[in-house]
């Protein structure tokens, strides 16, 4: 029991209202090494969504982007994701149904999940990531410049949330680095190692963050309902 109890206290060493955890591994994958530690309850969170979504998707793809509300943005994020959330889902299903309307017998509802967390406490920044059906990327493919045309849906659907609050016109605020987004194969023979390095690097979402530790709703945020 003493040792137990100590094990305890060094897990949740730096906050009352969230864990740290120091471990380099979680549900046997490996974790993202950040100094102060990560916050277990959101690992979890982020495993949960990942594990869902491949459960859906077999053949999932991830995207990460980073978002961003204006300067002078006053509203409430939390409302700006949530309409996001709900437009980017419904214009992907109306899209979908636009490209199967003559095969209707093999259109099925999508689903996308979602991670979020801010990036840093002293700006408007935010870190998201994607979880989507890998048909769904393919089927709405890429322009003639090879840019996908569902990044770029994606990117427009985050610019029209946050004009609703800031009631002016707004470009440019989600960036992703790179139009590929990383895919994964349940069964494929490389899927261990495909798995590990992707929660290998979305691990990072739960880094802590000090400022707001006694609010997680103000840091991190992601989807909850399974489908």
């Amino acid at each position: 029991m003493p040792n137990q109890l100590k094990m305890a206290l060094q897990r949740a060493h730096t906050s009352k209202y969230l864990t740290i955890t120091n471990d380099r591994t979680f549900n046997g994958k490996p974790l993202y090494y950040h100094k102060d530690g990560l916050v277990l309850e959101h690992l979890e969170d982020i495993d949960r969504v990942l594990t869902e979504a491949l459960g859906q998707y077999p053949k999932l793809c991830v995207a990460h982007f980073t978002v961003r509300l204006p300067s002078d943005f006053d509203g409430d994020h939390s409302e700006v994701f949530s309409r996001f959330f709900r437009t980017l889902e419904l214009e992907t299903n109306e899209l979908c149904l636009m490209k199967y309307r003559r095969r209707p017998h093999q259109y099925h509802q999508t689903v996308i999940r979602h991670v979020w967390v801010k990036a840093d406490e002293s700006t408007s920044l935010y870190h998201l990531v994607l979880f989507f059906d890998k048909r769904l990327y393919l089927c709405l493919g890429k322009s003639r410049g090879e840019r996908s045309r569902y990044l770029s849906r994606v990117r427009k659907a985050w610019d029209s949330a946050v004009e609703t609050d800031y009631g002016r016109r707004c470009s440019g605020l989600a960036y992703s680095a790179t139009d590929d987004v990383y895919e994964l194969l349940k069964g494929d023979e490389a899927f261990p190692l495909q798995l590990n390095e992707l929660f290998y690097r979305i691990s990072r979402l739960a880094k802590p963050n000090t400022k707001h530790a006694d609010n997680r709703s103000m840091n991190f945020g992601c989807s909850h309902d399974s489908p």
